[in-house]
């Protein structure tokens, strides 16, 4: 049996079985050897559900940032290009030469290496907006208040460039420390689902050996391999079908998620 081929929602299929008093409880119990691993059994089954849980979260909370940086990089970029437009515009429509010269100047302490930056990481474009602000001179701030815009002057639009590019420093802080929190070695963390599965993966297998030491009568033994190859039939299936699977060797994308409620149910 490839144990380690089932999905997380298989995993806690087969435990619930075994768990359920209506159901292989009672015949687990009965088995002297097998008795003494209920509450393994009971450990390995709320791991899963508990890291199970914590992914789903963390996935969330991930989905949530990503979605915030596109919004957010969206108004950086555009607030970039109308800066760097509208300086480079005023400069050709000013006819003395040194208003011109002012406008290309403070162009180019904004965007020192032009709007190559707007296709940069998100960390990246953070950290051009630090740089910009420190080359912005007193005199250029005065200057590009002095220019209208919709809604406002250029100065206005260029703080809001720079407090969009903060905000993307922020959004990927907020998106690296979470997935620092993946790895397997943080306590709590969605890396611990790997952990959990391992566990399970454990304690199955001592029970099985104990089945085979206790030699129960063919029903019994029947009764409480049923859940296990029944599941572990379906993942073979689905490995021999080439359907892809999950990084811990779990179920297919799109596999709906856990009901713990519903496995909950009958379990003490």
């Amino acid at each position: 049996m490839a144990l380690k081929d089932l999905s997380p929602r298989q995993m806690v299929q087969i435990t619930a079985a075994w768990l359920d008093p209506e159901r292989e409880r009672p015949r687990l119990v009965s088995l002297k050897r097998c008795a003494p691993l209920i509450d393994d059994v009971e450990a390995a089954h709320d791991g899963i559900l508990k890291s199970h849980r914590r992914q789903k979260k963390a996935n969330d909370e991930l989905a949530a940032i990503q979605q915030k940086q596109v919004a957010v990089d969206q108004v950086h970029d555009r607030k970039a290009r109308g800066a760097h437009a509208v300086l480079t515009g005023f400069a050709d429509l000013a006819d003395d030469p040194e208003d011109a010269a002012i406008y290309l100047e403070i162009r180019d302490q904004l965007f020192a290496d032009g709007l190559k930056f707007i296709s940069a990481s998100y960390s990246d474009e953070a950290g051009e907006v630090k740089l910009a602000r420190d080359r912005l001179t007193p005199e250029s701030k005065a200057a590009l208040r002095a220019l209208p815009t919709p809604g406002g002057n250029l100065l206005k639009a260029v703080q809001a460039w720079f407090a969009a590019g903060d905000e993307l420093g922020k959004l990927d802080a907020q998106r690296v420390h979470l997935e620092a929190q993946d790895r397997p070695g943080e306590a709590n963390s969605p890396g611990g689902q790997l952990r959990a599965r391992n566990r399970w993966i454990k304690v199955v297998r001592s029970v099985l050996q104990m089945l085979e030491l206790e030699g129960p009568d063919a029903e019994t033994m029947g009764r409480l391999l049923a859940p296990l190859q029944r599941e572990t039939a379906k993942a073979e299936r689905r490995r021999s079908n080439g359907k892809e699977t999950d990084a811990e060797g779990g179920a297919p994308p799109g596999e709906p998620s856990i009901d713990e409620d519903a496995l909950g149910a009958g379990v003490d």
